[in-house]
């Protein structure tokens, strides 16, 4: 699989992180380990690259640990550099 996840921040409340797919055969991030500790109460995706809106991702599996984003589509011959951001957020009553 080549997916990338590269974490941009990771504190107490927020885990951010963008994924980069390059290749057709991606349909997962694989487990995306956050660390907040609870089940997340938001997570977004944003789109870095037009190829975000071509893969169409959506969020497939959240828990304590860990978020999947899984690609409904393949997003073409492969793209360099991030194609979706994603910002995981801790329940409001937990936070820090």
């Amino acid at each position: 699989m080549a997916v990338t996840v590269t974490p941009v921040l990771a504190g107490a409340n927020i885990y951010i992180a963008d994924i980069t797919a390059t290749a057709d055969a991606d349909v997962t991030s694989g487990n995306i380990a956050h660390g907040l500790g609870a089940a997340p109460l938001d997570i977004s995706l944003t789109p870095l690259k037009a190829e975000h809106y071509v893969s169409t991702p959506y969020v497939s599996t959240k828990d304590a640990t860990n978020v999947v984003v899984t690609m409904s589509n393949a997003s073409g011959s492969g793209v360099a550099g991030a194609q979706t951001r994603v910002t995981i957020r801790r329940p409001h009553s937990l936070v820090q």
